[in-house]
């Protein structure tokens, strides 16, 4: 179906409403009487109580939405409707009658919602990266932009365009950006095509700066994520060794049902959760993930609510088999999410596994990966729980920016500052969290990880890092854990680690 206005926006009106539809900048200050109130993220935004520790630490957030300033024509490049039929709704932007450079959004005639320069403007959003201390964001489309439904033809001009979008910023500003393409995926020749386009041999002059693609939860009413017409594409992302990032659509939930998921939010605090844990259910029970073991998949959201299901689908795996594991061979939803049926050999498990080496022996092996945005440090550490031994190296930072449900305006927050979370999570984790997972995820490649080294290296051991650990004996632990992680060597002891400037050789000043 054709992506319709959210209920996030009270009312379909060129006059956006307060709060929940403008992003990040003027989500605390927009109101129909001051459109111009739109202020740029304060660098005091990230605590400055520990300015020499984690808030320090080399971040890239996975989860980012962009979208270009202006649109094709798509309407006059869509073949005329049969008579009496409606006009596809394609997206439009409009300049708003703000004056502050935001835009506003339609659907069709529809009002979707009003974003501001930030969701597309490469320049305002460094300026709040580096504000809140992210050093790469992982660019991906806005998804009402998915238009799975709409007509082939524009639809691929449109994939390729905002493809292009992306591609053109991150080659502008290589240090700060990758990508994440979108397809057309109501024809999955056409997206197997255009996979091939940005990835394939010969790659795209100065190689890909997409490191992934971006899709939804579904393709339409009918056509899950474990159709049998997709894998061809699943083929053709192992082929490539391209990730997937799947994110929900929520957008699409009150046209279906406006008494159900038209008030309250509902499409987006419910339904979105709902609809990523569907997509997961499909995905293992469906066996897309056991026939197409090179496959790596981030799902948006902490893994929306499958987490919180996963017991009651093993129970109906375990009960019911007949039901549930008709494709399954043999692995259930328990040991996909932890990874656990790739431990036990196969394929899927050797060293060389498109750029992800050597994760049977760390134990984060897993085809299955999420991103942070929980919003809660009891959840994290549930979900640690159910992914296993290794689980924190399958969870990469996402913040959802520059849209206000996400963790903003600092991307990472939760993990560097909610004391909670050195409870369940060590130093070395939280590190991976925040950045060294993603260049994995994505195989970013030696220069991403030289600079997430160096920037590890470099953080001084602070009072922080020991209650991190836990006292003066597990620093000891967290330095040379440390100094695997850079290469230092499985041997290397603790007075021959070196960090920042306050350690000494016989570590001494690790207290002072």
């Amino acid at each position: 179906m054709a992506p319709v206005a959210t209920r996030d926006l009270h009312d379909a009106s060129p006059t956006p409403p307060q709060g929940d539809s403008t992003t990040t900048t003027t989500n605390n200050n927009n109101n129909n009487n001051n459109n111009n109130n739109t202020l740029p993220i304060p660098p005091t935004t990230i605590s400055s109580r520990n300015p020499s520790g984690a808030a320090k630490l080399f971040r890239i957030d996975m989860h980012t939405h962009i979208m270009p300033s202006s649109l094709p024509d798509l309407a006059s490049l869509t073949p005329p409707c049969p008579e009496g039929a409606a006009p596809y709704p394609w997206p439009d932007f409009r300049p708003s009658s703000s004056g502050n450079g935001s835009i506003d959004m339609y659907v069709g005639t529809e009002f979707f919602r009003r974003v501001e320069p930030n969701c597309y403007d490469p320049a305002t959003r460094q300026h709040e990266m580096d504000a809140t201390g992210v050093d790469v964001q992982v660019l991906s489309t806005v998804p009402v932009l998915f238009c799975y439904d709409a007509p082939l033809g524009p639809a691929i001009i449109l994939a390729r365009a905002l493809n292009d979008h992306i591609s053109a910023i991150c080659r502008a500003y290589p240090e700060r950006f990758v990508g994440l393409a979108t397809l057309p995926l109501q024809d999955v020749t056409a997206s197997v095509a255009e996979l091939y386009r940005l990835f394939g041999s010969p790659a795209p002059e100065g190689g890909s700066v997409m490191k992934g693609i971006q899709i939804g939860t579904s393709i339409d009413r009918d056509t899950m994520l474990d159709d049998a017409k997709l894998d061809p594409l699943w083929a053709a992302c192992e082929d490539l060794s391209v990730p997937v990032f799947v994110h929900p659509l929520g957008y699409a939930l009150p046209k279906e049902n406006k008494a159900r998921w038209g008030r309250y939010w509902s499409s987006w605090l419910v339904g979105m959760p709902c609809e990523t844990a569907l997509a997961m259910h499909a995905l293992t029970s469906g066996g897309v993930l056991v026939r197409h073991p090179g496959l790596r998949i981030c799902f948006a959201h902490g893994g929306g609510a499958f987490p919180a299901l996963l017991g009651r689908i093993q129970h109906g795996f375990d009960c019911r088999p007949d039901l549930v594991a008709i494709h399954m061979q043999g692995v259930g939803p328990m040991e996909h999410f932890k990874g656990s049926h790739r431990e036990k050999g196969g394929s899927c498990c050797n060293e060389d596994n498109h750029g992800v080496k050597g994760e049977r022996e760390r134990g984060g092996g897993g085809q299955i990966w999420i991103d942070s945005l929980m919003h809660d440090p009891d959840l994290l550490e549930y979900v640690l729980r159910k992914m296993g031994p290794g689980g924190a190296e399958r969870i990469v930072l996402g913040s959802d920016y520059p849209f206000p449900l996400g963790e903003v305006p600092a991307a990472g927050r939760m993990l560097i500052e909610d004391e909670s979370v050195r409870r369940f999570m060590s130093w070395e984790e939280r590190a991976g969290v925040l950045g060294g997972n993603a260049i994995r995820f994505l195989n970013l490649g030696r220069q991403f990880e030289e600079r997430f080294e160096k920037r590890l290296k470099n953080i001084d051991c602070t009072e922080a890092e020991v209650v991190v650990a836990g006292g003066e004996n597990d620093m000891k632990s967290v330095v040379e854990k440390r100094g695997r992680l850079q290469g230092w060597g499985k041997e290397a002891s603790f007075g021959e680690c070196y960090v920042g400037d306050n350690l000494k050789s016989d570590g001494s000043d690790v207290l002072g």
